[in-house]
């Protein structure tokens, strides 16, 4: 009798947490979309379907020295959350330190970290594995409950993860087929934290001190814990909800970074000195040359292509969930052929 009463107990708990969750998703968008902004007008690339499934929208098209600016309702410095595209700084930055020769693509977590990993199994983990993925890390690992409810509201779900927290996090975490593709957050929020202890310096010190500032991407910021302004912009889920933010300490190497148009671009053109750093891209299928990331957050979504064969990148970013992913291959394919035209 004991048990079965338990047993009601947590299926109580699971309905009224489903309930919730079911009525938060059930609300309407109910989205105005911005005003077609910039030289590229999306209303002439993009149906009105697909706009509408946006609100604020800001998209850079860079060819070369020449950058064209296009939005809805949102300009080339208005700030938009690029989650998982920080990836692709922390990548730069691993790229840096190796050519100033402070790291080498074998050097390891315990190389780094020493006693701190001394009897774990990451201890032996390169940075090139962190940065490709390929480290056997989960996604998350075991990051505790409250973050674990936070996704069914739409709340941060990283709010309350440390620097310290992701390394105990690792050295707690199993290898899962270590060698393969395992997209990771966890891995790469691991890889930032030992990037800035191998500089003596935090990873928000670290990433302003070797881009942000030589650069002056001033308008790219990391969002951590109580930076943001009161009335700074927030995102909205897919159904429509508002969300909170994404402040967080130990994960932004992973997706804390704000970013604008402009700034973005200013990025692309420093890569294209270089090319992409050989970690965290992805490519095209059907066109191997163009690499890729995205970012989704609960309230934000962008798109990052860069065609390794020209000085030609596209970045998309909306205040909204739904994934901007498609408008960036579009805007990819329209500038191609705008400029096959000349």
């Amino acid at each position: 009798m004991r048990l079965k009463k338990q047993l009601l107990g947590s299926l109580l708990v699971v309905i009224v947490v489903l309930s919730i969750v079911v009525a938060t998703t059930k609300q309407q968008k109910g989205f105005v979309t911005g005003q077609p902004t910039g030289a590229l007008n999306l209303s002439d690339i993009l149906d009105s379907e697909e706009l509408g499934e946006y609100h604020l929208m800001s998209a850079a098209i860079i060819t070369g020295n020449t950058v064209d600016f296009s939005g809805l309702g949102a300009g080339p410095d208005d700030p938009f959350e690029i989650a998982s595209i920080t990836k692709i700084f922390t990548g730069e930055l691993l790229r840096l330190q190796i050519e100033r020769g402070e790291i080498t693509e074998s050097t390891t977590v315990g190389d780094v970290l020493g006693e701190r990993v001394v009897d774990s199994l990451i201890r032996d983990i390169t940075v090139e594995e962190l940065a490709n993925h390929t480290s056997g890390l989960p996604r998350l690992g075991n990051v505790g409950l409250r973050p674990f409810m936070a996704t069914f509201f739409d709340k941060n779900p990283y709010k309350d993860l440390s620097a310290d927290r992701v390394i105990s996090i690792s050295t707690t975490s199993k290898l899962n087929s270590r060698g393969e593709f395992h997209y990771s957050n966890l891995g790469f929020a691991l890889l930032g934290q030992v990037l800035a202890r191998n500089a003596g310096l935090t990873f928000d010190q670290l990433l302003d001190r070797d881009l942000l500032a030589p650069l002056n991407l001033n308008n790219t910021k990391l969002m951590t814990p109580e930076s943001l302004a009161q009335d700074a912009p927030q995102g909205f889920s897919t159904p429509g909800k508002q969300v909170e933010a994404w402040e967080m300490d130990g994960f932004l190497p992973a997706a804390g970074l704000r970013s604008t148009a402009r700034d973005m671009a200013v990025f692309c053109q420093y890569l294209f000195t270089k090319g992409p750093a050989p970690f965290t891209w992805q490519s095209l299928e059907s066109a191997p040359e163009i690499v890729w990331h995205n970012g989704e957050s609960f309230g934000y979504s962008s798109v990052l292509f860069f065609n390794t064969a020209t000085t030609t990148a596209i970045f998309v970013a909306a205040d909204v969930a739904t994934s901007v992913f498609p408008i960036g291959h579009e805007l990819l394919m329209a500038n191609s052929t705008r400029q096959e035209s000349k």
